[in-house]
């Protein structure tokens, strides 16, 4: 199966490392699965762009016909498709030079029978600790056997030492802790918590990830499956990111698509969060009826490592059916977590998931690296953009066609406070005029207050597997 991590480091020299496999697979999964990236230039100049290929153990991987490339300045992009790529099918890490700052989105698919699918964004820094909120180990669900694959990959340039505390939901100490050693630099352990016999089945908990050489970091990236073909893939929260303020742009409830969302919020605080102290605040989207705001708070105390749940499939009594908007999830009392969103259609095998937003974020600039206006395949862009401020925002939307071309550019657009607006590009009357069904490029995003985005990739198909992937936008 494939393993993929990425990292960028925002320097005077790019420098973007992902996991990547072409053909492979693992007890998480039987499926093979290929990757694509796409690579865009945050820079105000033309980005020269070098990649090389890692295998597991450190040494080259050659054989790849996507080796360099120059990237157009301020949103420009370059597209890597590796399933038609001359590289030996197999699995290892990419290290991406550039003289400018890059950010990347990359896409795990399965192209060989059911389609799966997942998608994430690259980090701008290592950590040398990383949380994932969920992690299963051959887990029962209403969708399937649910298994974890973790992936750590070692962004510096000396070999490190690991461990991976896995501690199971309700408690607060680590049923078990691995230990792994000399992983090489730029290399990525892939760590399937499915063969994992110091865990029992059913099992579902956190794992923490910790660097224990001084000053060893790392990047992670998880994949959670599903039964035969559903698929979540998420990056792990950097200890840095930790925090008592999230953001999640789009909220869905019972929707008559069937779509629904889980938020998980993990306590990393010293200690447990009081029954009530977690309050989730949510704003409708104008073109849904039903309640204006909800407010929720959690029921039950949260534990330290442990987690809370919203779920607006089972919880018909807090969330109104076909309703949908963006939401706030804060700790009265400060203290920190992280949380995950997930999305499920119930009728069709379609999952994703991406980290939220953290409260303390204040860039006024996000870029979108892949914009797909039902493309042939179906393939197609949902954007919602988030309004981080208490005031109302300001945006100007620059869209940057694929292989150069005049951007188009919309201006004055107004996002409520603590709201967000939608751009589905699943729909024909999207920005028209200019862009039109088989229109593909990035998305460049200005306000005059703090903003953000998630970003959903999906195909216009009859139900056929899980072909949906989400992630967020990538802020300089």
């Amino acid at each position: 199966m494939l393993k993929k991590s990425l990292i960028s480091l925002l320097s005077a020299v790019m420098i973007l490392t992902l996991v990547f496999a072409t053909s492979a697979s693992a007890a998480a999964t039987t499926k093979s699965l290929s990757t694509n990236f796409t690579l865009v230039n945050l820079g105000s100049s033309s980005a020269d762009v070098v990649v090389d290929y890692v295998k597991p153990d450190g040494t080259p991987w050659t054989g790849s016909s996507y080796t360099s490339a120059t990237i157009p300045a301020d949103g420009g992009q370059w597209i890597v498709r590796q399933y038609f790529d001359t590289l030996t099918p197999g699995q290892g890490s990419v290290v991406i030079s550039a003289t400018q700052p890059l950010g990347a989105l990359v896409q795990l698919i399965n192209r060989s029978g059911v389609p799966t699918s997942g998608a994430y964004k690259g980090f701008n820094a290592g950590t040398a600790k990383a949380y994932v909120p969920l992690v299963a180990r051959q887990g029962t669900s209403a969708t399937g056997t649910a298994n974890s694959q973790i992936m750590i990959q070692n962004i510096g340039s000396a070999a490190i030492d690991v461990t991976v505390a896995l501690t199971q939901v309700g408690d607060t100490t680590p049923d078990y802790t691995k230990t792994i050693t000399g992983i090489a630099p730029k290399a990525t352990y892939t760590y399937d918590i499915s063969d994992e016999t110091n865990l029992p089945t059913n099992w579902f908990g956190s794992a923490e990830v910790s660097v224990t050489t001084s000053g060893g970091q790392v990047a992670v990236v998880s994949n959670l499956f599903f039964g035969a073909d559903s698929l979540m893939t998420f990056s792990g929260f950097p200890q840095e990111s930790v925090d008592s303020v999230w953001f999640v742009p789009l909220l869905y409830s019972r929707l008559t698509n069937s779509l629904n969302t889980s938020l998980a919020v993990q306590n990393l605080d010293t200690t447990d969060i009081a029954a009530g102290d977690l309050v989730l605040n949510c704003t409708k989207d104008p073109a849904y009826t039903g309640p204006a705001t909800l407010t929720i708070s959690n029921a039950t105390a949260i534990p330290v490592k442990g987690s809370y749940t919203f779920n607006t499939l089972v919880d018909t009594t807090n969330f109104p059916t076909n309703w949908q908007g963006s939401c706030k999830v804060s700790v009265t009392s400060g203290k920190k977590v992280v949380t995950l969103v997930m999305y499920r259609w119930v009728n069709t095998k379609d999952q994703a998931a991406y980290e939220a937003i953290p409260g303390s974020s204040t860039g006024t600039t996000a870029y979108v690296p892949l914009i797909a206006k039902r493309l042939s395949n179906g393939f197609s862009t949902t954007v919602t953009i988030q309004n981080l401020s208490t005031n109302p925002a300001t945006v100007t939307l620059t869209y940057t066609p694929s292989g150069g071309g005049t951007p188009i550019v919309r201006t004055g657009i107004t996002i409520p406070a603590e709201s967000s607006i939608v751009r589905n590009f699943r729909l024909s009357g999207t920005e028209l005029p200019e862009i039109t069904d088989g229109w593909q490029g990035s998305l460049k995003i200005v306000s005059d207050q703090p903003v953000h985005a998630y970003i959903a990739n999906t195909y216009i198909t009859p139900p056929n597997g899980d072909q949906f992937m989400a992630y967020t936008a990538l802020v300089p």
